[in-house]
Protein backbone atom coordinates (compact mmCIF):
# COMPACT_ATOMS: atom_id res chain seq x y z
CA UNK A 1 0.00 0.00 0.00
CA UNK A 2 1.76 3.18 -0.91
CA UNK A 3 1.06 6.49 0.02
CA UNK A 4 2.55 9.24 -2.09
CA UNK A 5 2.38 13.19 -1.82
CA UNK A 6 0.26 14.72 -3.90
CA UNK A 7 0.44 18.04 -6.10
CA UNK A 8 -0.90 21.36 -4.69
CA UNK A 9 -4.06 21.05 -6.68
CA UNK A 10 -4.49 17.31 -4.43
CA UNK A 11 -3.91 19.20 -0.78
CA UNK A 12 -7.22 21.39 -1.69
CA UNK A 13 -7.47 24.84 -3.33
CA UNK A 14 -4.90 27.49 -2.78
CA UNK A 15 -7.42 29.22 0.26
CA UNK A 16 -6.53 26.24 2.29
CA UNK A 17 -2.59 27.31 2.74
CA UNK A 18 -1.75 29.10 5.43
CA UNK A 19 -0.05 31.05 3.33
CA UNK A 20 1.43 31.45 -0.53
CA UNK A 21 4.83 30.68 0.89
CA UNK A 22 3.39 27.25 2.21
CA UNK A 23 2.11 26.39 -0.94
CA UNK A 24 5.02 26.80 -3.00
CA UNK A 25 7.18 24.83 -0.42
CA UNK A 26 4.77 21.85 -0.85
CA UNK A 27 3.65 22.64 -4.64
CA UNK A 28 6.93 23.60 -6.32
CA UNK A 29 9.78 21.81 -4.18
CA UNK A 30 8.33 19.09 -2.32
CA UNK A 31 6.14 17.66 -4.84
CA UNK A 32 8.77 18.42 -7.39
CA UNK A 33 11.67 16.46 -5.83
CA UNK A 34 12.62 13.23 -6.67
CA UNK A 35 16.06 12.69 -4.71
CA UNK A 36 14.52 11.34 -1.04
CA UNK A 37 16.82 12.66 1.12
CA UNK A 38 16.53 16.46 -0.49
CA UNK A 39 12.29 15.69 -0.13
CA UNK A 40 12.98 14.81 3.93
CA UNK A 41 14.65 18.38 4.13
CA UNK A 42 12.17 19.87 2.82
CA UNK A 43 9.49 17.80 4.47
CA UNK A 44 11.39 18.75 7.59
CA UNK A 45 11.44 22.81 6.95
CA UNK A 46 7.58 22.27 5.90
CA UNK A 47 6.88 20.84 9.65
CA UNK A 48 9.11 23.48 11.25
CA UNK A 49 7.91 26.54 9.35
CA UNK A 50 4.28 25.39 9.22
CA UNK A 51 3.59 22.97 12.48
CA UNK A 52 -0.08 23.84 12.17
CA UNK A 53 -1.09 23.58 8.38
CA UNK A 54 -4.68 22.15 6.68
CA UNK A 55 -2.79 19.23 5.38
CA UNK A 56 -1.42 17.59 8.81
CA UNK A 57 -2.64 14.08 7.41
CA UNK A 58 -1.25 14.20 3.99
CA UNK A 59 2.30 15.60 4.89
CA UNK A 60 2.34 12.68 7.76
CA UNK A 61 1.67 9.99 4.24
CA UNK A 62 4.52 12.10 2.73
CA UNK A 63 7.30 11.92 5.69
CA UNK A 64 6.29 8.06 5.80
CA UNK A 65 6.68 7.06 2.30
CA UNK A 66 10.02 8.91 2.28
CA UNK A 67 11.29 7.33 5.25
CA UNK A 68 10.57 3.89 3.69
CA UNK A 69 12.56 5.04 0.67
CA UNK A 70 15.16 5.77 2.77
CA UNK A 71 15.03 2.50 4.37
CA UNK A 72 14.42 4.54 7.98
CA UNK A 73 12.25 2.02 9.83
CA UNK A 74 12.25 3.61 13.09
CA UNK A 75 11.37 6.85 11.89
CA UNK A 76 8.39 4.85 9.62
CA UNK A 77 7.13 3.25 13.02
CA UNK A 78 7.10 6.62 14.81
CA UNK A 79 4.89 8.17 11.87
CA UNK A 80 2.72 5.53 11.22
CA UNK A 81 1.78 6.16 15.71
CA UNK A 82 1.30 9.67 14.83
CA UNK A 83 -0.98 9.03 11.48
CA UNK A 84 -2.92 6.09 13.77
CA UNK A 85 -3.60 9.01 17.02
CA UNK A 86 -4.13 11.60 13.91
CA UNK A 87 -7.31 9.44 12.77
CA UNK A 88 -7.86 6.58 14.50
CA UNK A 89 -10.80 5.62 11.85
CA UNK A 90 -8.06 4.82 8.80
CA UNK A 91 -6.18 2.22 8.91
CA UNK A 92 -2.92 3.27 7.74
CA UNK A 93 -1.37 3.77 10.32
CA UNK A 94 -2.33 0.40 12.39
CA UNK A 95 -1.97 -1.27 9.08
CA UNK A 96 1.93 -0.17 8.56
CA UNK A 97 2.82 -0.40 12.25
CA UNK A 98 2.04 -3.84 11.99
CA UNK A 99 3.72 -4.31 9.50
CA UNK A 100 6.99 -2.67 10.97
CA UNK A 101 6.75 -4.54 13.79
CA UNK A 102 7.15 -7.70 11.78
CA UNK A 103 9.77 -6.29 9.94
CA UNK A 104 11.86 -4.96 12.43
CA UNK A 105 12.14 -8.01 14.54
CA UNK A 106 12.21 -5.57 17.54
CA UNK A 107 11.79 -7.07 21.30
CA UNK A 108 11.68 -4.22 22.98
CA UNK A 109 8.51 -3.58 24.86
CA UNK A 110 7.66 -0.19 23.89
CA UNK A 111 7.55 -1.59 20.52
CA UNK A 112 5.51 -4.93 20.65
CA UNK A 113 2.88 -3.01 22.49
CA UNK A 114 2.22 -0.40 19.85
CA UNK A 115 2.29 -3.36 17.89
CA UNK A 116 -0.36 -5.36 19.71
CA UNK A 117 -2.45 -2.21 20.49
CA UNK A 118 -2.70 -1.98 16.36
CA UNK A 119 -3.18 -5.27 15.80
CA UNK A 120 -6.10 -5.52 18.03
CA UNK A 121 -7.48 -2.20 16.16
CA UNK A 122 -7.09 -3.73 12.76
CA UNK A 123 -8.82 -6.98 13.97
CA UNK A 124 -11.62 -5.15 15.34
CA UNK A 125 -12.33 -2.35 12.78
CA UNK A 126 -11.20 -4.72 9.76
CA UNK A 127 -15.02 -4.66 8.70
CA UNK A 128 -15.25 -1.07 8.94
CA UNK A 129 -11.46 -0.05 7.43
CA UNK A 130 -12.55 -2.30 4.54
CA UNK A 131 -16.04 -1.37 4.09
CA UNK A 132 -17.56 -1.54 0.01
CA UNK A 133 -17.85 2.02 0.58
CA UNK A 134 -14.40 3.14 1.46
CA UNK A 135 -13.26 0.91 -2.08
CA UNK A 136 -10.86 3.76 -3.51
CA UNK A 137 -12.55 4.39 -6.92
CA UNK A 138 -11.25 2.25 -10.17
CA UNK A 139 -10.11 -0.74 -7.34
CA UNK A 140 -11.12 -4.23 -7.97
CA UNK A 141 -13.40 -5.88 -5.73
CA UNK A 142 -10.89 -9.26 -5.43
CA UNK A 143 -7.97 -6.75 -4.90
CA UNK A 144 -9.88 -5.06 -2.27
CA UNK A 145 -10.94 -8.24 -0.93
CA UNK A 146 -7.29 -9.53 -0.63
CA UNK A 147 -5.81 -6.35 0.62
CA UNK A 148 -8.47 -7.06 3.64
CA UNK A 149 -7.08 -10.79 4.43
CA UNK A 150 -3.58 -9.39 4.29
CA UNK A 151 -4.05 -6.77 6.90
CA UNK A 152 -6.02 -9.29 8.96
CA UNK A 153 -3.17 -11.91 8.47
CA UNK A 154 -0.37 -9.29 9.35
CA UNK A 155 -2.29 -8.17 12.19
CA UNK A 156 -2.84 -12.23 13.64
CA UNK A 157 1.08 -12.87 12.68
CA UNK A 158 1.94 -9.65 14.95
CA UNK A 159 0.04 -11.30 17.95
CA UNK A 160 2.19 -14.35 17.87
CA UNK A 161 5.25 -12.37 17.29
CA UNK A 162 4.97 -10.94 20.30
CA UNK A 163 3.95 -13.40 22.31
CA UNK A 164 6.48 -15.44 21.38
CA UNK A 165 8.94 -12.92 22.28
CA UNK A 166 7.11 -12.86 25.71
CA UNK A 167 7.34 -16.73 25.82
CA UNK A 168 3.65 -16.72 26.49
CA UNK A 169 3.25 -20.23 25.09
CA UNK A 170 -0.28 -20.48 25.77
CA UNK A 171 -0.97 -16.97 24.17
CA UNK A 172 1.20 -18.40 20.90
CA UNK A 173 -1.14 -21.59 20.82
CA UNK A 174 -3.93 -19.78 21.16
CA UNK A 175 -2.53 -17.09 18.50
CA UNK A 176 -1.62 -19.71 16.27
CA UNK A 177 -4.88 -21.54 16.05
CA UNK A 178 -6.83 -18.00 15.43
CA UNK A 179 -4.80 -18.12 12.18
CA UNK A 180 -5.18 -21.28 11.45
CA UNK A 181 -8.83 -21.05 11.38
CA UNK A 182 -8.48 -18.31 8.68
CA UNK A 183 -5.82 -20.23 6.73
CA UNK A 184 -5.93 -23.96 7.69
CA UNK A 185 -3.52 -25.15 5.01
CA UNK A 186 -0.29 -24.45 6.09
CA UNK A 187 1.89 -27.19 7.53
CA UNK A 188 4.59 -24.70 8.82
CA UNK A 189 2.80 -23.27 11.05
CA UNK A 190 0.66 -26.10 12.56
CA UNK A 191 4.37 -27.25 13.44
CA UNK A 192 4.96 -23.83 14.68
CA UNK A 193 2.11 -24.90 17.50
CA UNK A 194 3.17 -28.56 17.99
CA UNK A 195 5.97 -26.68 19.55
CA UNK A 196 4.33 -23.59 21.12
CA UNK A 197 2.57 -27.05 22.87
CA UNK A 198 5.47 -28.54 23.47
CA UNK A 199 7.29 -25.74 25.24
CA UNK A 200 3.78 -25.30 28.07
CA UNK A 201 5.61 -28.48 29.50
CA UNK A 202 2.62 -30.13 30.26
CA UNK A 203 1.96 -34.11 30.18
CA UNK A 204 -1.57 -33.65 29.18
CA UNK A 205 -1.15 -31.59 26.65
CA UNK A 206 1.96 -33.53 24.59
CA UNK A 207 -0.39 -35.26 22.59
CA UNK A 208 -2.02 -32.76 20.43
CA UNK A 209 1.21 -31.24 20.24
CA UNK A 210 2.23 -34.97 18.20
CA UNK A 211 -1.08 -34.22 16.36
CA UNK A 212 0.27 -31.31 14.88
CA UNK A 213 3.80 -32.39 14.01
CA UNK A 214 2.10 -35.19 12.19
CA UNK A 215 -0.34 -32.13 10.00
CA UNK A 216 2.66 -30.50 9.10
CA UNK A 217 4.66 -33.99 8.16
CA UNK A 218 1.42 -35.08 6.69
CA UNK A 219 0.01 -32.88 4.49
CA UNK A 220 0.88 -32.87 0.83
CA UNK A 221 -0.07 -30.23 -1.90
CA UNK A 222 -1.09 -26.70 -1.15
CA UNK A 223 0.35 -25.66 2.36
CA UNK A 224 2.84 -28.34 2.50
CA UNK A 225 5.89 -28.07 4.11
CA UNK A 226 8.80 -26.34 1.73
CA UNK A 227 11.20 -29.73 0.65
CA UNK A 228 13.73 -27.74 2.04
CA UNK A 229 11.91 -28.30 5.53
CA UNK A 230 9.78 -31.23 5.21
CA UNK A 231 12.14 -33.93 5.87
CA UNK A 232 12.97 -32.08 8.77
CA UNK A 233 9.81 -32.00 10.20
CA UNK A 234 8.99 -35.58 9.47
CA UNK A 235 12.11 -36.69 11.06
CA UNK A 236 11.22 -34.61 14.35
CA UNK A 237 7.58 -36.47 14.12
CA UNK A 238 9.24 -39.59 13.69
CA UNK A 239 11.16 -39.15 17.44
CA UNK A 240 8.68 -37.39 18.94
CA UNK A 241 6.02 -39.99 18.32
CA UNK A 242 7.63 -43.54 19.46
CA UNK A 243 9.15 -41.42 22.12
CA UNK A 244 5.68 -40.68 23.66
CA UNK A 245 3.91 -43.96 22.28
CA UNK A 246 6.74 -46.51 22.43
CA UNK A 247 7.01 -47.94 19.24
CA UNK A 248 5.55 -46.94 16.03
CA UNK A 249 2.23 -48.45 15.57
CA UNK A 250 -0.33 -46.02 14.60
CA UNK A 251 1.98 -43.34 13.17
CA UNK A 252 0.77 -43.44 9.32
CA UNK A 253 -2.45 -43.68 11.03
CA UNK A 254 -2.12 -40.76 12.41
CA UNK A 255 -0.47 -38.47 9.60
CA UNK A 256 -3.57 -39.35 7.40
CA UNK A 257 -5.90 -38.17 9.95
CA UNK A 258 -4.38 -35.21 10.81
CA UNK A 259 -3.49 -34.59 7.31
CA UNK A 260 -7.59 -34.36 7.01
CA UNK A 261 -8.00 -32.35 9.95
CA UNK A 262 -7.11 -29.17 11.07
CA UNK A 263 -7.64 -29.56 14.90
CA UNK A 264 -7.64 -32.50 17.02
CA UNK A 265 -10.94 -33.22 18.55
CA UNK A 266 -11.11 -32.40 22.57
CA UNK A 267 -10.82 -36.03 23.39
CA UNK A 268 -7.93 -36.81 21.23
CA UNK A 269 -4.92 -39.24 22.57
CA UNK A 270 -2.44 -41.33 21.73
CA UNK A 271 -2.66 -44.98 24.18
CA UNK A 272 0.82 -45.99 24.39
CA UNK A 273 2.00 -48.90 24.59
CA UNK A 274 2.18 -49.32 27.89
CA UNK A 275 -1.59 -48.27 28.56
CA UNK A 276 -2.20 -51.48 25.47
CA UNK A 277 0.05 -53.51 27.54
CA UNK A 278 -2.11 -52.78 30.97
CA UNK A 279 -5.04 -53.32 29.25
CA UNK A 280 -4.28 -56.60 27.60
CA UNK A 281 -2.95 -57.43 30.79
CA UNK A 282 -5.87 -56.87 32.42
CA UNK A 283 -8.11 -58.47 29.93
CA UNK A 284 -5.63 -61.66 30.23
CA UNK A 285 -6.33 -62.17 33.91
CA UNK A 286 -9.95 -62.65 33.31
CA UNK A 287 -8.86 -64.93 30.11
CA UNK A 288 -5.89 -66.63 31.30
CA UNK A 289 -4.56 -65.97 34.46
CA UNK A 290 -1.43 -68.44 34.14
CA UNK A 291 -0.51 -66.60 30.96
CA UNK A 292 -0.89 -62.87 32.87
CA UNK A 293 1.54 -64.11 35.35
CA UNK A 294 3.93 -64.71 32.92
CA UNK A 295 3.48 -61.72 30.79
CA UNK A 296 3.84 -59.48 34.11
CA UNK A 297 7.35 -61.73 34.82
CA UNK A 298 8.40 -60.94 31.53
CA UNK A 299 7.60 -57.23 31.77
CA UNK A 300 10.14 -57.19 35.10
CA UNK A 301 12.68 -58.78 33.23
CA UNK A 302 12.71 -56.43 30.67
CA UNK A 303 12.08 -53.55 32.25
CA UNK A 304 14.82 -50.98 33.85
CA UNK A 305 14.76 -53.34 37.18
CA UNK A 306 15.57 -56.47 35.15
CA UNK A 307 18.94 -57.77 36.05
CA UNK A 308 17.41 -57.28 40.14
CA UNK A 309 14.17 -58.94 39.58
CA UNK A 310 15.96 -61.65 37.74
CA UNK A 311 18.07 -62.53 40.94
CA UNK A 312 15.03 -62.64 43.12
CA UNK A 313 14.11 -65.78 40.62
CA UNK A 314 17.22 -67.98 41.40
CA UNK A 315 16.51 -70.51 43.21
CA UNK A 316 12.73 -69.66 43.83
CA UNK A 317 9.91 -71.61 43.03
CA UNK A 318 8.02 -70.56 39.99
CA UNK A 319 4.43 -70.68 39.61
CA UNK A 320 2.91 -72.82 37.43
CA UNK A 321 3.02 -72.39 33.68
CA UNK A 322 1.86 -73.79 30.52
CA UNK A 323 4.37 -73.59 27.02
CA UNK A 324 4.60 -74.79 24.07
CA UNK A 325 7.89 -76.72 23.09
CA UNK A 326 10.42 -75.11 20.47
CA UNK A 327 13.39 -77.02 20.55
CA UNK A 328 15.01 -80.26 22.64
CA UNK A 329 18.24 -80.84 23.39
CA UNK A 330 19.50 -83.26 22.37
CA UNK A 331 16.41 -83.76 20.33
CA UNK A 332 15.50 -87.36 21.57
CA UNK A 333 15.85 -88.09 25.22
CA UNK A 334 16.33 -84.70 25.77
CA UNK A 335 17.81 -82.94 28.92
CA UNK A 336 16.85 -79.52 28.11
CA UNK A 337 13.61 -78.35 26.64
CA UNK A 338 13.09 -74.71 25.29
CA UNK A 339 9.45 -73.66 25.20
CA UNK A 340 7.55 -70.40 24.39
CA UNK A 341 4.73 -69.38 26.59
CA UNK A 342 3.17 -66.24 25.25
CA UNK A 343 4.32 -66.75 22.03
CA UNK A 344 4.99 -71.08 20.75
CA UNK A 345 7.75 -69.88 17.91
CA UNK A 346 9.63 -67.56 20.31
CA UNK A 347 11.97 -68.89 22.74
CA UNK A 348 11.28 -67.77 26.11
CA UNK A 349 12.19 -70.58 28.78
CA UNK A 350 14.81 -73.51 28.90
CA UNK A 351 13.90 -76.31 31.09
CA UNK A 352 16.70 -78.25 31.96
CA UNK A 353 15.91 -81.57 33.53
CA UNK A 354 16.59 -82.14 37.56
CA UNK A 355 19.15 -84.17 38.50
CA UNK A 356 21.03 -84.88 35.27
CA UNK A 357 17.91 -86.42 34.35
CA UNK A 358 15.85 -86.63 30.50
CA UNK A 359 12.53 -86.57 29.21
CA UNK A 360 11.73 -89.81 27.02
CA UNK A 361 11.85 -90.01 23.55
CA UNK A 362 11.06 -86.41 21.67
CA UNK A 363 7.81 -84.88 20.89
CA UNK A 364 7.11 -82.50 17.98
CA UNK A 365 7.48 -78.58 18.00
CA UNK A 366 4.27 -76.81 19.50
CA UNK A 367 3.22 -79.88 22.31
CA UNK A 368 1.94 -77.84 25.52
CA UNK A 369 4.00 -78.80 28.07
CA UNK A 370 2.42 -77.51 31.66
CA UNK A 371 5.35 -77.57 34.30
CA UNK A 372 6.25 -76.29 38.11
CA UNK A 373 9.88 -75.28 38.58
CA UNK A 374 12.48 -73.51 39.99
CA UNK A 375 14.37 -70.24 39.07
CA UNK A 376 18.43 -70.66 37.53
CA UNK A 377 19.65 -67.94 35.50
CA UNK A 378 18.44 -65.46 32.73
CA UNK A 379 19.78 -63.91 29.79
CA UNK A 380 18.52 -60.29 28.26
CA UNK A 381 19.76 -61.09 25.16
CA UNK A 382 18.65 -63.10 23.41
CA UNK A 383 15.89 -63.48 26.22
CA UNK A 384 15.54 -67.03 28.08
CA UNK A 385 15.32 -68.00 31.72
CA UNK A 386 16.34 -70.61 32.63
CA UNK A 387 14.35 -73.25 35.36
CA UNK A 388 15.15 -76.77 36.76
CA UNK A 389 12.41 -79.02 36.63
CA UNK A 390 11.83 -82.49 38.15
CA UNK A 391 10.52 -85.03 35.32
CA UNK A 392 7.46 -85.72 37.86
CA UNK A 393 6.52 -82.39 37.87
CA UNK A 394 6.24 -81.68 34.09
CA UNK A 395 2.96 -82.67 32.61
CA UNK A 396 2.28 -83.04 28.41
CA UNK A 397 5.24 -84.83 27.35
CA UNK A 398 4.06 -87.77 24.98
CA UNK A 399 7.63 -89.17 24.36
CA UNK A 400 8.50 -93.06 24.38
CA UNK A 401 11.52 -94.30 25.60
CA UNK A 402 14.00 -96.29 23.02
CA UNK A 403 16.98 -97.69 23.10
CA UNK A 404 18.24 -101.12 21.15
CA UNK A 405 16.09 -104.45 20.59
CA UNK A 406 15.98 -107.01 23.26
CA UNK A 407 18.12 -110.10 22.95
CA UNK A 408 17.47 -113.45 24.46
CA UNK A 409 20.26 -115.26 26.30
CA UNK A 410 22.25 -117.91 24.88
CA UNK A 411 21.31 -121.49 26.37
CA UNK A 412 24.29 -123.17 28.40
CA UNK A 413 26.46 -125.11 26.12
CA UNK A 414 25.90 -128.66 26.71
CA UNK A 415 22.45 -129.12 26.45
CA UNK A 416 21.25 -126.12 28.75
CA UNK A 417 19.72 -127.70 31.90
CA UNK A 418 21.85 -129.34 34.87
CA UNK A 419 21.84 -132.98 34.86
CA UNK A 420 20.57 -134.90 37.76
CA UNK A 421 22.49 -137.73 39.94
CA UNK A 422 22.00 -141.29 39.05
Amino acid sequence: MGIALATAALFGQATDWVDRGEYELVAEQIGKATDPAKKLELLNQWKQKYPKTNFGWQRLGAFLVTYQQLGKAKEMFDTAKEMSAADPKNFTGPYYITLLVLSMGSTDAAVMEEGEKAANTMLTNLDEFFAAGKKPQGAADDAWGKQKADAQMKALQVMVYTATVKKDWPQVEQRIGNILKVTPKNAMLSYQLGSAILSQRKQEKQAFAIYHFARACGLEGEGAAPADQKSKVCDYFGRVYPQYRGDKKGMDELKAKAAAEVFPDPTFAIKTKQQEDIEQLEELKKTNPQLAIWVQMKQELTGAGGAAYSEQLKGAALPKFKGKVVSMDPPTNPKKVVVGISDASAPEITIEIDDKGFLPGKVEPGTELEFEAVGKEFTADPFNLTVVAEKEKITGWTGKATGPAGVKKAAPKGGGGVKKKK
